[in-house]
Parts: structure tokens; C-alpha cells; sequence
């Protein structure tokens, strides 16, 4: 039921037309194409919690930048934020367990993530992932990284 719904919520959403400007505007991006499913941080209250249907952007941005950072000895800030954007951009089409680094709580929870083929451009993403990367990179403290 849970793929279904949100297969459904996917369909439904991608008849939604952009204006121009809209198209170029990340945050009105996020809003209409990512936060139907992502909220920005984990809701407070228990039963917010349980509504969810997908894990909140700052837990996904800071799983997606520990994995790359982890595969790398040293990574320059430009070179992860490029890494993170690359990723990004290949797995919201190409979606795949064995590419995320998801704790499985998190695909018990909410299954695997639809691709965005035909839901998002090319042109959105490249516009859309550089705001997301930089509005929710996780910070690095003594080593670990912590979600905003």
C-alpha cells in the first residue's frame, strides 16, 4: 500500500506545471517537487513522526555526504559538494539500496525511493541539488557529521 500511495503522490504531483521563474528558483523547487515526501527536519511530536512517509532532508543529506566522505581519505569541501551533487543527480533516477547509505530502519520504514524520471528535468535538478547540498549539509565536529 505504502509504494502504491506514494506512487500515486508522485503521478498526481508531476501534472503540476512550473512557471519559468519557478524552474529557476530552487527553493520553489524543493517545496513543490521534494517536500511533499521530505521534510526539512524530523517533526517533534510522536504522532508527526508516525505521518511521515520518507526520511527528513537534513538525515539524508548527512547519510549521503558521510558515505562519500567516508570513501575518501581527504575530500576538499568543493570536491564533496561536487561528489554530493553528482550522486544526487544519478539516484533520484537510478535509485538503489546497494548506492544508498540509508540505515535499513530507514528502508523498513519507507520502502526504496520511487525514481524521479518524468517527475523532475535535468534542468530542475541542476538548479535544485547545489541549494539542497548547501542548505543541508550535515557539519563535520571532532569528526562526525551532524545533521542541521
Amino acid at each position: 500500500m505504502k509504494k502504491f500511495s506514494l506512487g500515486l503522490t508522485v503521478l498526481i504531483v508531476s501534472q503540476i506545471g512550473l512557471s519559468g521563474s519557478e524552474v529557476r528558483d530552487a527553493k520553489i523547487l524543493f517545496e513543490k517537487k521534494c517536500q511533499m515526501c521530505h521534510a526539512t527536519t524530523a517533526p517533534k511530536s510522536k504522532q508527526k513522526k508516525m505521518l511521515m512517509v520518507s526520511p527528513p532532508m537534513n538525515v539524508v543529506a548527512k547519510n549521503m555526504v558521510w558515505g562519500i566522505d567516508s570513501l575518501h581519505d581527504k575530500i576538499s569541501d568543493e570536491d564533496l559538494r561536487n561528489e554530493s551533487i553528482t550522486f544526487m543527480k544519478d539516484y533520484l533516477y537510478n535509485p538503489d539500496r546497494k548506492k544508498s547509505n540509508c540505515e535499513d530502519i530507514s528502508f523498513e520504514k519507507f520502502g526504496m525511493m520511487p525514481s524521479l524520471k518524468g517527475f523532475i528535468t535535468e534542468q530542475e535538478l541542476d538548479v535544485l541539488l547545489p541549494w539542497v547540498y548547501d542548505n543541508f549539509k550535515p557539519t563535520k565536529i571532532n569528526g562526525s557529521w551532524i545533521a542541521k
